[in-house]
């Protein structure tokens, strides 16, 4: 993960100067203190000089110390911001790049926790371990040698004990922290899900009254959040005592060693002073791999959320530039959604240029054809070609550039009418073409009546209709002018005299374009070259409208039941 970033180098470096020039001053203090407590004021001016020179020595070390901490901390703090911002790209970067079947399987609104929380978790370890870590083990390194120096084996023995009481602890607390962050951030998550799912379905909820109900839905998740946030609370409590215990301990430690060998005249008093100011120091630099170990626990499980979806494979293509406008062909393509079989060995051809109809019952596999074509699903078994080209092959843009897909259902982004319909083009326009293709698909008044072009229409276009929202849409299909037009039941939202208004509106723009609509209404597509019928996601029959009409029950079934419904 840390090869898919750029690092800060030159704060990290800085900082971490900063932090190894206050472990050495930390060294010095302890032995200066020494110092001025062996000096004799009675010994005249010289004595008085030295021990004014080393005072002034302590303030200037203390300062240096105080000011390299704050301006440490203050350069760590803007590196670890610039390190989990870096993370929050690739990450998004990756979410964005994924096949749409990886996004629907990882539930796309539990990816916001990943963007933000985890990364975080991940950049603060990583600071922390760049940062602090080699000062310390320099720190606690030159304290083992400096003590080991003064001959005296009880000293380097009562360091050396500190050592598995805090690493004991440190362990002991990293795994309740990492097991307490793991159920807050999956709990988080959760009611992420819940309330974008939620708030996006607002009208549906009211509509069937269900607004109490999915009050204590979103209780029951809050609940569980804040069960986990109370364990977690624990988690920071338990660590917080570990910690006071890790600074207890380790000094009556030290502190015994030390008194004891001077009471007995293993050591000097200038010795055991020493031993003393620098085992303050030591044990808190030894407790700080607590911090440390908290830290990498919490990293621990961000990074293995992160990385879930870093492994996934993007959503990219082959080597080949140039495509090949020519004829599509299914060959043995099987498809599913997890055990549940879409699609079962289809094979069938799209000669170039043609209008071609998919058509069938709800959920037999239509728009999961189109979705392989568009290449937001690959084949469990079979390939589709191109060209005489599997379309694995394309590079993924420009073969998308070749395709204008118009969903069933046609989604809406915040901002302005204007941004909608140049969205995915590539181009400008003048505002006269746009209102001339506004015009075509019977959305000019109602724009000119909202404001214009430059009309907000809210987050996820709220304020337009479903209606109005597909014929921009196809207005956007208009403008985009690819090769290939591929309609997912693009009039469902829209009226019989719409749909057929909008049906011949792209046959005249798509005039000797390959055309693959999915129709609800077979009156759309009675006039294509070739209909494909599909019945429980295998091929039932292909022909004209005239040809099935004689031969195919399910074609004759399906225009019972839209007879059926028209009257």
């Amino acid at each position: 993960m840390i090869g898919t970033i750029k690092l800060p180098k030159l704060l990290i470096f800085v900082a971490f100067i900063l932090n190894l020039g206050r472990a050495a001053i930390q060294l010095i203090i302890p032995e200066k203190v020494a110092a001025i407590t062996s000096i004799n004021l009675g010994d005249g001016n010289e004595a008085i000089n030295l021990a004014v020179a080393t005072c002034i020595t302590l303030f200037l070390l203390a300062i240096g110390e105080f000011v390299g901490g704050l301006v440490s901390t203050y350069i760590t703090l803007i590196a670890r911001a610039l390190i989990s911002k870096d993370f929050r790209k690739v990450v998004t970067k990756k979410t964005f790049r994924l096949r749409a079947q990886d996004i629907e399987a990882q539930n796309p609104k539990e990816f916001i926790s990943r963007i933000t929380a985890d990364t975080e978790f991940v950049g603060e370890f990583l600071i922390d371990l760049l940062v602090n870590e080699i000062p310390r083990l320099y720190f606690v390194i030159s304290t083992i040698i400096k003590v080991s120096q003064m001959g005296n084996a009880y000293l380097v023995l009562g360091f050396i004990l500190v050592i598995p009481v805090i690493v004991i602890g440190s362990l002991w607390s990293g795994s309740v922290s990492y097991n307490a962050l793991n159920r807050l951030q999956a709990s988080i998550a959760k009611l992420t899900a819940i309330l974008a799912e939620k708030v996006n379905n607002i009208e549906t909820i009211k509509a069937y009254n269900k607004t109490e109900d999915e009050i204590s839905s979103g209780y029951t998740a809050i609940d569980e959040m804040r069960n986990a946030q109370k364990k977690n609370t624990w988690a920071v409590a338990f660590n917080t005592l570990i910690s006071n215990i890790l600074f207890i301990i380790p000094m009556v430690i030290i502190m015994l060693m030390g008194a004891t060998q001077l009471l007995n005249g293993g050591v000097s008093r200038e010795q055991f002073i020493t031993y003393f100011g620098l085992g303050i120091t030591y044990q808190t630099y030894i407790a700080a791999h607590l911090t440390l170990w908290v830290l990498w626990k919490r990293a621990q499980g961000a990074t293995k959320r992160v990385r879930q979806i870093l492994h996934l494979e993007e959503d990219c293509g082959g080597e080949l530039q140039n495509l090949k406008d020519d004829r599509i062909e299914f060959r043995n393509v099987s498809f599913s959604y997890g055990d549940r079989t879409i699609l079962s060995d289809v094979s069938f051809s799209i000669e170039k240029g043609s209008k071609t109809a998919i058509v069938g019952k709800s959920g037999s596999g239509k728009s999961t054809i189109l979705n392989l074509i568009e290449r937001f699903y690959r084949p469990e078994k079979g390939s589709i070609f191109l060209g005489g080209e599997d379309i694995e092959r394309y590079e993924i843009l420009s073969y998308r550039a070749n395709c204008a897909y118009l969903p069933q259902n046609a989604p809406g982004f915040s901002g302005k009418i204007r941004d909608m319909l140049i969205y995915g083009t590539g181009q400008s326009f003048s505002d006269e073409r746009l209102y001339e293709i506004l015009d075509k698909v019977g959305m000019r008044e109602t724009v000119e009546v909202m404001g214009g072009l430059d009309y907000e229409v809210g987050t996820n276009a709220i304020k337009l209709s479903g209606g109005q929202r597909q014929r921009l849409a196809v207005a956007r299909m208009l403008l985009k002018d690819s090769e290939m037009v591929l309609a997912d039941e693009c009039t469902s939202a829209l009226d019989l005299a719409g749909s057929i208004k909008i049906a011949s509106l792209i046959d005249e723009y798509a005039a000797g374009k390959t055309r693959i609509i999915v129709a609800h209404n077979l009156a759309t597509i009675k006039d294509a070259d070739k209909i494909i019928v599909i019945d429980s996601g295998k091929v039932s029959d292909v022909g004209t409208h005239e040809e099935l009409m004689k031969r195919c029950a399910v074609y004759q079934s399906l225009l019972r039941g839209e007879e059926g419904n028209a009257s």
